[in-house]
């Protein structure tokens, strides 16, 4: 397989195209679904072999998210039951909802799904939105539309890329001794991740230990939920920082899309949209969000304070 220079020329062709996030060709993986599936195997391990976090994260993104694309156009798997059988694949155990609960709460989803509770909590992206007490429980599954339950999908499948690349370190060293990583080069220039430049404003004491996580996670190169995003963008608004410094902070993410960060982070300040500067959430947000790691323990109401507070018990 590693001697198969078009079969390496289509799998790097593969590995760019994830991490450039241009759409998936759905018509490759219907003409020819096994040549698709060793190209796409062999892309995530030269991705691994680059050894670079970064650059395997965005591919796992990239590649999770054209699985989404796939499963809701592709022909033959747009049923709900070809959907709950390729999440047991995953490891996600579900069913459909009227199987659980009649009535009412079937009718207010489209195609609503029941997803076993022990599943979702493994696969629920962690953002406010998706917390188990913002959704409908019914003797242990989780009631979700039809959309939900296709975002699980999607999160099972790109852990399950990373966990296949953890597993198969022998392939990934034996694909990074035998093809010439020289012809990746370009990726790992455009795409190795970039040291993070935090900005200290020294007036202004320490980071709070909520907003030292969500920078550490940045730091890290994770991907992190809507609910971090908004909060670390309001806070190093607050502290000075402009615009262009908070786009370049996400580019870590590995879904970072410049343009769409930039207005984001524009609209928070009160630049575009409705020109209002959001506040930043105050404590008990923070906590109900789950993005407090002291669970209120700083004796602060506001991060902004936080910083303040140390520096004055330090001149004291």
């Amino acid at each position: 397989m590693l001697q198969d220079k078009s079969l390496i020329e289509r799998s790097i062709a593969r590995l760019r195209k994830s991490l450039s996030r241009e759409p998936y060709n759905l018509r490759l993986c219907l003409d020819s679904p096994e040549e698709e599936a060793v190209a796409a195997r062999l892309a995530l391990y030269i991705a691994a072999a680059t050894k670079n976090n970064y650059i395997l994260k965005r591919f796992a993104d990239s590649e999770s998210k054209n699985f989404s694309e796939t499963l809701r156009k592709t022909p033959g798997i747009q049923n709900l039951n070809c959907k709950i059988e390729i999440g047991k694949d995953l490891g996600i155990i579900a069913k459909p909802a009227q199987d659980v609960v009649t009535g009412i709460i079937n009718a207010a989803f489209k195609t609503p799904v029941a997803i076993k509770w022990t599943s979702y909590l493994r696969y629920a992206p962690p953002d406010p939105f998706w917390a188990m007490i913002n959704r409908v429980v019914v003797k242990g599954w989780v009631i979700l539309p039809l959309d939900d339950f296709e975002r699980i999908l999607e999160e099972a499948y790109e852990e399950q890329i990373l966990r296949i690349a953890g597993e198969n370190e022998l392939a990934v060293g034996r694909v990074s001794a035998s093809i010439d990583m020289s012809l990746i080069q370009d990726l790992l220039r455009k795409y190795a991740q970039r040291p993070v430049n935090i900005t200290k404003l020294s007036t202004e004491g320490p980071d709070p230990p909520c907003m030292k996580a969500i920078l550490d996670a940045l730091k890290a190169g994770e991907n992190l939920p809507h609910a971090a995003r908004f909060a670390i963008a309001t806070y190093l608004l607050h502290k000075g920082w402009e615009v262009e410094q908070i786009v370049d902070l996400f580019r870590t993410s590995p879904d970072f899309n410049e343009k769409i960060t930039r207005y984001q982070v524009q609209h928070i300040a009160g630049q575009v949209g409705g020109r209002k500067e959001y506040a930043v959430p105050n404590c008990e947000t923070m906590n109900s969000w789950g993005l407090c790691p002291t669970n209120l323990g700083c004796g602060v109401k506001n991060p902004l304070q936080y910083g303040r507070r140390v520096a004055i018990k330090k001149s004291n």
